[in-house]
C-alpha cells in the first residue's frame, strides 16, 4: 500500500513537472524540428531532380508546376510532415507561455488580496499602531543597515523599498526625483509601470515590474509617496521606508493597448 502511495505520489509529481517544462520542451523540439526540417528537405533534393529529369525525358517536353508537383512531390513529404510539426510546437509553446503567464497574474492577485484582507482585519482587530509596528519590524529585518551607510557620504540615508523588499542607499531629493519623473510619465502617458520607478532609481528591474503598475482610469492623477522613518532607540541607523499609497495594479494597462 505504501509503495502504491509513492508511485501516485512520484507520477503526480512527474505530470506537474512535465507541465510546468511543457513550453520548453516545445520550445525545443520546435528547434530540432527545423533543423530536421532542412537536413530532410537538402537530402531530398537530390533524388527530387533525378525523378524531374525521368519525367522530362519521358514527356518529351519541360513539365508544367503541376506537373513538377506530381513527380517529385512525394519527397518531399517527410520534410512538409517536420515543418508542420514545427509549426504546431511553436504555437503550441505560446499558447502554454501565455497560460502560465495568465495563471501567475491570477496568483499574484489572490496572494495581493489576500494581503490587504488580511491587513485591513488586522488593523480593524488590532488597531493602525500595530500595523506600523509590524511593518517596521519587517523593514528592519530586511534592510541591511549595518552593512550599509558605514562610510556614507553626508546627507544620503538609506531607503526601503516595501513592494521589493529591497534596501539602498540615496539622497532623499533623488528619490523624491524618481517619484517625479514617475508620475510626470503617469500623467503624460495615463498609465506608469513599477519598473519605471526601479529605473529612475537605479535599481534593478523585478521580473514582475512590467506586469503590474497604476492607470489614472483607477480614479486618481497622481501617484503619492510616503517616506516613514523607523528611527532606532539605542542610537542605530535611521531607516525611511518608501509607502506607495496607491498600490500597483495588475490591469493597469487594460483599456490603453
Amino acid at each position: 500500500m505504501k509503495v502504491l502511495h509513492n508511485l501516485k505520489r512520484k507520477a503526480f509529481k512527474t505530470k506537474i513537472c512535465l507541465k510546468r517544462a511543457s513550453p520548453t520542451i516545445l520550445s525545443c523540439l520546435a528547434t530540432a524540428g527545423v533543423v530536421a526540417t532542412a537536413v530532410v528537405a537538402v537530402r531530398a533534393t537530390p533524388k527530387a531532380l533525378r525523378l524531374l529529369e525521368e519525367a522530362r525525358r519521358e514527356k518529351g517536353d519541360e513539365l508544367s508546376k503541376v506537373e513538377c508537383v506530381i513527380a517529385a512531390g512525394s519527397k518531399y513529404v517527410p520534410a512538409a510532415v517536420i515543418g508542420i510539426s514545427t509549426i504546431v510546437c511553436i504555437f503550441g509553446a505560446n499558447t502554454l507561455n501565455r497560460k502560465q503567464q495568465a495563471s501567475l497574474t491570477s496568483a499574484y492577485m489572490m496572494l495581493h488580496n489576500y494581503h490587504k484582507e488580511y491587513r485591513d482585519k488586522l488593523v480593524q482587530m488590532h488597531g493602525q499602531d500595530t500595523d506600523v509596528q509590524i511593518r517596521n519590524a519587517i523593514a528592519r529585518e530586511h534592510c541591511d543597515y549595518h552593512q550599509i551607510g558605514l562610510d556614507a557620504p553626508d546627507g544620503k540615508v538609506i531607503f526601503y523599498d516595501e513592494l521589493s523588499g529591497e534596501s539602498f542607499l540615496r539622497y532623499e531629493r533623488e528619490v523624491m526625483d524618481a517619484e517625479y519623473h514617475l508620475n510626470r510619465n503617469f500623467v503624460l502617458r495615463g498609465y506608469a509601470a513599477l519598473n519605471e520607478f526601479y529605473e529612475f532609481l537605479g535599481l534593478p528591474k523585478t521580473e514582475y515590474g512590467d506586469t503590474v503598475g497604476w492607470s489614472t482610469a483607477d480614479g486618481y492623477c497622481w501617484i503619492d509617496f510616503e517616506h516613514r522613518l523607523i528611527s532606532q532607540d539605542d542610537g542605530g541607523t535611521d531607516i525611511y521606508v518608501i509607502d506607495v499609497i496607491f498600490p500597483p495594479d495588475t490591469d493597469y494597462l487594460e483599456g490603453w493597448l
